[in-house]
């Protein structure tokens, strides 16, 4: 893609495709989509940054010190953004870097010679370097700014770039679903209709979205994929393989690991052109074959298109539904994946657009279309969440207010009530996920709403809404209708995801999503049947008096059958005991109401009379 240097008055609108190896910018000029190059004619960027004592080096020249100085060099920071200080020494237990926990968040923090930073200031730093970039050559200033992120990403994750743009002084309007970026490229060139699949695997990501495009409207109907899945763990397997081939056990230390991991690299980039690989690493001289690296990534391939598997039968669609496949990423450059994707959809892959530039094209697009410069003008975009969102109630089960593969922009509002008499606050427990309790699911922040006019348990109604916007960020807010005392949030990333990652989430909600259920029906059954057993008891105390002995031995017995039954946990007894207990009681709650009604005739006539 050729293109010069050209002054115009107007503001540039720019994408940025923030990845885990390597980022890109992309412009729109003159209705054209541009990506930016260097001096040396590469459009892309290693996403590393090196630190040094009153020295950052961004890009290709922090990548000059990945071996000598590995402990200031950062580099797929994009793997570590929004991760707990548990998550990283667990998945990652040999980085090379000094961290520790931070305090405040629960997040991790890189101890350089140049000082303290967290993922988000090397994001940052990233971003800077790019938008000084864009500027110097382009000779004008930054408008508005898309950046993509993995469909995957939850919105702790979105949240840390968002705060990364923001400090790198960055005008971002929209982060950008990844596969969706992808397919707004393709859609635009190819002018068709139809069920578009985006496999995405990048250095660290591996997406998959399922979308309908009909008449300029893209749809997201699904998403799936796994946030901690790309080609550095192709790097990581083959490297541990060259390890154990080479007998080199007894060699251990940073600068060795960081030398393994580039030969590993290489080797992978090599056999991409080549069937066969000769390797000098130290004393061992050796060979890899295409067929040995595809052994060794074989399993980490199938996962992939079992994620692609279970999208589609979630959503019902068959693989001859398909009319598209576009590749996304540079693993994707491995000849076993479009082997393997082209046999999984029986079709070829499109592969027309670089697999590297495709999501930086979209991007562009997409920021120019915001900015309203009448450039596709008519493309409309419907994207999804990946997990579902909801509040705890009572019981420590999530109550689900907006499901997971629902279109954004929405506003979604649901009626809650107080589990006591007299309650004056309520706690709001917001949780991302697909199981039905609580422990299960991720925990995004709470709140509490106070000042509660005190009433009778279930008569106070609470409005919960969950507003996400087009980046899949949160708002949540909680107003009691009565007082209308309100309170308002939004989500950031003061809880740092602990041990969960998304595609987990949904493939364990998958398995257990029947025993949840269950679970939760019964417990559901339980505690309407401990309220039913102590509004009884409350009207026997006062109204006893109202039924006959003998109708009165029956409603105890009654009584002492259903909490039995909630002893022994037992669900289907419940459910009985309940059924007749509530028959037995017909008489007496009638008699109540009765008493009721004739108390209140009296008052009136006595009111009347004065």
């Amino acid at each position: 893609m050729v293109f010069f240097k050209d002054k115009i008055k107007q503001k540039l609108v720019l994408g940025v495709d923030f990845g885990t190896t390597y980022s890109l910018l992309s412009s729109i000029n003159k209705n054209d989509v541009i990506l930016l190059r260097d001096d040396k004619d590469r459009y892309l960027l290693p996403s590393i940054v090196h630190y040094k004592k009153n020295k950052i080096l961004v890009g290709w020249k922090a990548e000059e010190k990945l071996v000598e100085d590995s402990l200031n060099t950062i580099t797929s920071v994009k793997r570590l953004i929004g991760r707990s200080f548990d998550f990283v020494k667990r998945e990652f237990p040999i980085l090379p870097y000094v961290i520790e926990e931070n305090k405040k968040d629960g997040g991790i923090l890189f101890h350089t010679d140049g000082g303290i930073f967290s993922p988000i200031d090397v994001v940052a730093t990233i971003l800077k370097f790019l938008k000084e970039k864009a500027c110097s050559f382009f000779n004008r200033e930054i408008g508005k700014t898309v950046i993509t992120v993995p469909a995957y990403f939850n919105n702790i994750q979105r949240e840390s770039i968002k705060k990364a743009a923001n400090l790198a002084k960055i005008n971002l309007i929209r982060l950008l679903n990844e596969p969706t970026s992808a397919a707004l490229a393709y859609g635009l060139q190819l002018h068709k209709n139809g069920i578009i699949v985006v496999y995405d695997l990048g250095g660290g990501t591996f997406d998959i979205s399922v979308l309908k495009l009909n008449k300029g409207i893209f749809e997201v109907l699904a998403t799936g994929g796994d946030s901690n899945l790309g080609g550095d763990d192709f790097d990581i397997c083959l490297s541990s393989y060259i390890y154990k081939k080479a007998k080199l056990s007894n060699i251990c230390n940073n600068i060795f690991q960081s030398l393994l991991l580039k030969k590993a690299r290489e080797i992978k980039l090599k056999l991409t052109q080549n069937e066969k690989v000769k390797i000098n690493f130290f004393d061992w001289h050796g060979e890899i074959s295409r067929d040995e690296f595809n052994l060794i990534i074989k399993n980490l391939v199938k996962k992939t298109l079992l994620i692609c598997s279970n999208i589609l039968k979630e959503i019902e669609i068959k693989v001859e539904d398909v009319k598209e496949i576009i590749m996304v990423g540079g693993s994707t450059r491995v000849p076993i994946i479009f082997t393997e994707v082209k046999n999984f959809f029986k079709k070829s892959p499109l592969i027309s657009i670089n697999p590297d530039q495709v999501v930086a094209i979209g991007a562009a697009i997409q920021s120019n279309m915001l900015v309203q410069n009448n450039y596709y003008k008519r493309t409309v975009l419907l994207d999804v969440i990946p997990l579902s969102l909801g509040i705890e109630v009572m019981g420590g089960f999530v109550e689900k207010i907006i499901l997971r593969n629902t279109s954004i922009p929405i506003s979604k509002t649901k009626e809650f009530t107080t589990a006591k008499d007299n309650q004056t606050a309520i706690v709001i427990h917001i949780l991302q996920g697909e199981r039905e309790l609580v422990k299960d699911c991720i925990s995004l922040s709470k709140f509490v709403l106070k000042n509660i006019t005190p009433k009778k348990a279930g008569m106070v109604r609470i409005l919960v809404t969950f507003e996400i916007n087009a980046d899949g960020l949160i708002n949540v807010k909680a107003l009691e209708k009565s007082s209308s005392i309100e309170k308002t949030i939004r989500i950031n990333n003061t809880f740092f995801l602990q041990d969960k990652k998304v595609d987990k989430l949904v493939h364990e909600s998958k398995i257990y999503g029947k025993k949840d259920y269950y679970l939760r029906v019964k417990q559901e059954k339980k505690s309407e049947s401990k309220r039913i057993l102590k509004l009884l008891s409350d009207a026997l105390y006062e109204d006893g008096n109202l039924i006959s002995l003998e109708e009165l031995k029956k409603i105890k017995e009654n009584q002492s059958k259903l909490e039995e039954s909630i002893n022994k946990d037992d669900f289907f007894a419940m459910k009985l005991n309940l059924k007749k207990l509530e028959k037995v009681c017909e008489n007496f709650f009638s008699l109540r109401i009765k008493k009721t009604i004739d108390s209140c005739l009296v008052k009136n006539l006595l009111d009347e009379s004065k």
